[in-house]
């Protein structure tokens, strides 16, 4: 997995990928701005008491939801955003490593939207329904970042792996991929979720999934050939 994410992070440098990555980049830096700015205004504009004390006490309340929603669904937000590209990247990344292997159904803009909407949607869901957790595991912030992390990069890792799988497999065939390598898949995922938490790392993180996503498919494919020619030989 290490030479799998250091691969990927040199692929980041490559000169074919430039626009590619300044488009995905721009575009991350346009969302985050745009959710600092919404959560700025909903926690200046709550006035719902007389007294000024309430009513900070409520914007504060009220701000500390909306940041950690925000920070749930960012991930998937920048990954739903990614995904306009995932095409595109994930072909130079197969066609530059793997010519023999490139796959053969292109994966439509909308049809990547579509796939990063659901995402987006069931992070929406789950993680406004795991908020009270998330506050409550204030006074356990080591099982709350476990569970934070833990079910975000879970869906994340679902549908990054839907997006490069689609390329190749068709909808049983990467289901039962998906469950033979998952643990994989799921690491990934973690990884992209943390990445984007952190600042700057955060502009690179839906471009960065889609790639090491795309490796470590390769990876196992070809891992189950292997397999494969062992046991009819």
């Amino acid at each position: 997995m290490f030479k799998i994410i250091r691969t990927s992070a040199l692929d980041l440098l490559d000169p074919n990928m430039r626009i590619v990555f300044l488009k995905t980049v721009s575009i991350s830096i346009i969302v985050i701005l745009s959710v600092a700015m919404i959560i700025w205004g909903l926690f200046n504009s709550v006035q719902i008491f007389e007294l000024n004390f309430l009513n900070k006490l409520i914007s504060w309340a009220v701000g500390a939801i909306l940041f950690i929603t925000a920070s749930a669904v960012l991930g998937p937000l920048l990954a739903v955003l990614g995904s306009i590209y995932s095409e595109e990247i994930a072909h130079h990344v197969e066609k530059k490593h793997y010519p023999n292997r490139v796959g053969e159904r292109v994966v439509g803009v909308a049809e990547s939207i579509k796939t990063g909407g659901r995402l987006l949607l069931k992070s929406l869901i789950v993680n406004i329904l795991f908020t009270p957790i998330y506050i409550v595991g204030g006074f356990f912030p080591i099982i709350s970042i476990l569970i934070f992390f833990g079910v975000n990069g879970y869906l994340l890792s679902r549908e990054l792996f839907e997006i490069v799988a689609s390329r190749h497999l068709g909808g049983d065939d990467r289901v039962l991929f998906w469950k033979a390598n998952r643990k994989g898949s799921i690491f990934i995922g973690v990884l992209i979720i943390c990445l984007s938490t952190v600042p700057l790392l955060n502009l690179i993180s839906a471009m960065l999934g889609v790639i090491i996503t795309t490796h470590f498919f390769q990876y196992r494919m070809a891992a189950g050939r292997v397999q494969q020619r062992l046991s009819d030989g």
